[in-house]
């Protein structure tokens, strides 16, 4: 049976809600049931709100790379235009396919010119020329891909704390660390993770006449672009945007007249291309100012400064799950939906969802009271989650002395076999043996050190929900707004209000939650 695959494209988002993708597999699937054909699941390539216009695409790109190893024989599709826009791509892929033996069969046009020249001389002239523009450009291009992924090279474009080393030079296209700069990166990692605002971090840097990676002074914006560079953490990314060239001409989302340049899309993670770089900080702290900058986000005041809020940014609403937002009406606190009336989407009913601050605030300030007076039920619910059985007998030793019981029969059986008691076959049989038993003691023995690993945090744990309810039980009869404020976005991750109901989604503490870090950092030290 005839190996096959199939390729098809929507150009727009609009196509692919239309059904268009699903439209033209079905098309595609009932011709292999016709012929005959066999197509495995992995041989679907399918790229979606991907312009024809362009040859770098992902699921194009991969039945590429697939093709010369002999993974299917045939590819189908629907049209030539689904295939590429542009004639000069679709020669250029036609051709590479014909290469290593894949016939592409259109259904809108089952007969294909085997020979190129002919279907060229039907275009226009210079399409030869073209032709071969396309060609080294389109070679260049998953050349620099390739060099990419396999960390041959890095893009020129280094963020601050870099340099790009050119490849004209020994061990060049890499990114070597500047010191001094590392250093400064370095110190807003520290200052940003010890509490310090943006705007604080530049304040200080501009005060210690530190140079700025552009301009004469240091920004809030600057300050927080070294924050999200995910580079410092020892990872770059490539290949995170891609260009959208249909966006010229087309009106400005915001303002008057016509964009005059391409707007740039956000292309999905697993398109990015991960390039190892020297780290300047250490993962865990990388991934504590990127979890302080969500939060910063969710609470931020923005342009407020009249209200306060106690519950900013943790009531979500229990239909379309936005999150409420505040409004103040003659003197009465209120938080609303604002995606249940017409601004709602399409799949989200019509609803009213609307609490007054002064009847949702008491009852939880006082569950969460009533929370910090019994810290064991946050360690109790930590242990659930982590699933951590304390009556479980601790194995290491035995399974370490069986180790070694393993070790000494191979070496009795490598000596067997020196001596010509033992030929290479029973040799193998018995060292299979011996192998799979060392790889479940292995597992076992990993087993026993996280569950030591989870005993000696838990312990932690419930020093610190000590200290913390501890050292708050006295502001807890009579809190400020501020400490309220405080205690409610440490332990609470969000509030889901429905028509009859509020339902608390507390924290449950993880080793590495940094707001955990911060609650040890403020309230267990002396």
């Amino acid at each position: 049976m005839t190996s096959a695959a199939i390729y098809a494209r929507v150009s727009t988002a609009r196509q692919e809600q239309e059904a268009s993708i699903d439209s033209q597999i079905a098309a595609l699937m009932q011709y292999v049931d016709q012929v005959g054909y066999r197509v495995a699941d992995e041989h679907h390539f399918i790229d979606q709100g991907v312009s024809g216009a362009r040859l770098d695409r992902p699921a194009l790109d991969r039945l590429r790379d697939l093709a010369p190893e002999g993974a299917f024989e045939v590819v189908l599709c629907l049209s030539p235009d689904r295939l590429a826009r542009r004639y000069v791509y679709q020669r250029l892929v036609l051709d590479e396919l014909a290469a290593v033996g894949v016939r592409v069969i259109f259904l809108s046009q089952p007969e294909v010119p085997d020979d190129p020249h002919q279907e060229l001389l039907l275009g226009i002239q210079g399409l030869f020329a073209e032709y071969e523009r396309a060609v080294i450009s389109e070679r260049m291009r998953r050349g620099k891909l390739h060099r990419l992924k396999t960390g041959q090279l890095m893009p020129p474009q280094a963020p601050y704390g870099y340099q790009y080393r050119p490849v004209s030079e020994p061990d060049g296209g890499r990114w070597v660390v500047v010191l001094r700069q590392a250093e400064v990166v370095r110190d807003i990692f520290r200052w940003y993770t010890s509490g310090c605002t943006v705007s604080q971090i530049a304040a200080r840097l501009n005060q210690e006449t530190i140079p700025a990676p552009k301009g004469p002074r240091w920004y809030p914006e600057a300050v927080r672009r070294i924050l999200c560079q995910s580079a410092y953490q020892g990872t770059a990314y490539y290949n995170r945007h891609e260009t959208v060239w249909e966006a010229i001409g087309q009106p400005r989302r915001h303002g008057h007249g016509r964009l005059q340049f391409p707007r740039y899309r956000l292309r999905p993670p697993e398109e990015w291309i991960a390039c190892p770089v020297p780290a300047i900080v250490s993962p865990e702290q990388w991934q504590q100012a990127q979890e302080q900058l969500q939060m910063n986000q969710r609470f931020a005041a923005r342009n407020n400064r009249q209200n306060r809020y106690l519950l900013r940014g943790l009531l979500v609403c229990g239909i379309c799950s936005h999150t409420l937002v505040g409004r103040t009406y003659n003197g009465q606190r209120r938080y609303y939906c604002r995606y249940g009336g017409k601004h709602r989407p399409p799949d989200v009913p019509p609803h009213s969802c609307v609490v007054v601050e002064a009847e949702i605030a008491p009852p939880v300030w006082q569950a969460l009271t009533e929370l910090l007076r019994q810290p064991a039920r946050l360690v109790a619910a930590w242990r659930a989650q982590v699933g951590v059985q304390n009556d479980t007998p601790d194995e290491t030793p035995q399974l370490k002395r069986r180790q070694r019981t393993l070790n000494q029969q191979w070496e009795r059986l490598l000596d067997a076999f020196q001596d010509g008691l033992l030929d290479k076959a029973e040799l193998a049989e018995r060292k299979a043996r011996i192998d799979q038993e060392q790889q479940r003691l292995q597992a076992r023995l990993e087993a026993a050190a996280r569950r030591e690993h989870a005993d000696q945090y838990e312990q932690r744990l419930a020093l610190t929900c000590d200290a913390f309810a501890e050292r708050v039980a006295a502001a807890l009869a009579s809190p400020s707004f501020e400490t309220q404020q405080e205690v409610i976005r440490l332990l609470i991750d969000h509030i889901v209000v429905e028509d009859d109901a509020i339902t608390i989604k507390h924290i449950v503490p993880a080793e590495d939650d940094p707001r955990l870090c911060r609650l040890e950092h403020e309230f267990s030290e002396t």
